[in-house]
């Protein structure tokens, strides 16, 4: 038990940042670039790329190249589940605000 505990820690310490939760909720419409993602968020590609690379130590997103392109997309997991749960919550919350 006390390995998964420090799992879900693991997992909430990374999705603990308003631009990452931002990149999660991005990403449950399927897989998109760095370029995308930066624009999305409104943060430079620089800093979305440093968020990725937390996203990706924690096993949240993952990677393939396309041609020239690096593309990202969630992980299949607790984590996924969480972050659909939260993006429905607030999105349902700001679509009645």
């Amino acid at each position: 038990m006390s390995a998964q505990i420090n799992e879900a820690c693991e997992v909430l310490k990374a999705m603990a940042s308003e631009t990452r939760l931002k990149i999660l909720c991005a990403l449950a419409d399927g897989e998109k670039p760095v370029s995308e993602l930066a624009e999305m968020t409104g943060q430079s590609f620089s800093a979305v790329s440093q968020h990725l690379a937390k996203l990706r130590a924690s096993n949240l997103v993952e990677s393939r190249r396309d041609a020239q392109s690096i593309l990202y997309r969630r992980v299949e997991g607790v984590g996924h589940i969480l972050v659909d749960t939260l993006c429905d919550f607030y999105g349902r919350k700001a679509d009645a605000a």
